[in-house]
């Protein structure tokens, strides 16, 4: 794949659309993105966000279509670790095939309870729906709308959140070692965010 990681094509007046594929394991990441997307809708005025849930939920699977995709300019995969074996595994691959990765460790509730507090540690999957049905007032549902809407609502709470988990991401490499899958909780999810709002101010 010749991609290259970040490329943005120029043009002076900001006409070209640039293409960008966010590959999904889970139908909460695609109901997220798609929501972002028309969030954000005029900060991504000159670029088109395609979202998709893959077939194959496992990562190596995912980033293994990722480097096959052709006709995008970036490729993204978004996906957990729960309890799959090749998680680090992915990511190594990610790394040397110039495919973006979107990661959590243990699931993407991680990422969204990081609008609502700041949480280090090891947190499991039925302690953070726990703790997202206390901060939404009302029960976690995974991939509902309505509540993805609400996480979104508020920039501020939006960049916050991306501060939290850029931090808790840096500790872990200093201090988590080098298995992603022992960096427990942490999310790059932030990366994606930062990038999609950022893209039209790019070029």
């Amino acid at each position: 794949m010749n991609r290259n990681k970040y490329k943005r094509k120029e043009h002076p007046e900001k006409k070209v659309h640039d293409k960008v594929l966010i590959m999904c394991g889970g139908e909460t990441e695609k109901t997220y993105f798609d929501q972002f997307k028309n969030k954000y809708k005029d900060n991504l005025k000159f670029v088109n966000v395609e979202t998709i849930k893959h077939k194959r939920d496992n990562p190596y699977a995912m980033v293994e279509a990722a480097e096959k995709k052709e006709g995008y300019d970036e490729v993204w995969v978004v996906f957990d670790k729960d309890d799959f074996l090749d998680f680090d595994k992915a990511i190594d691959f990610a790394r040397k095939a110039n495919v973006n990765c979107a990661f959590s460790n243990e699931a993407f509730e991680y990422w969204f309870l990081l609008h609502f507090e700041n949480r280090t540690g090891s947190i499991s999957r039925f302690e953070l729906n726990k703790l997202l049905t206390k901060a939404l007032g009302a029960e976690y549902t995974k991939a509902g709308a309505t509540q993805v809407k609400a996480i979104l609502e508020n920039l501020e709470i939006l960049e916050e959140a991306e501060r939290r988990a850029q931090v808790g991401h840096e500790k872990h490499i200093k201090e988590s070692g080098k298995r992603p899958s022992d960096w427990c909780s942490c999310t790059t999810v932030y990366q994606l965010t930062k990038r999609l709002r950022k893209w039209s101010q790019i070029g």
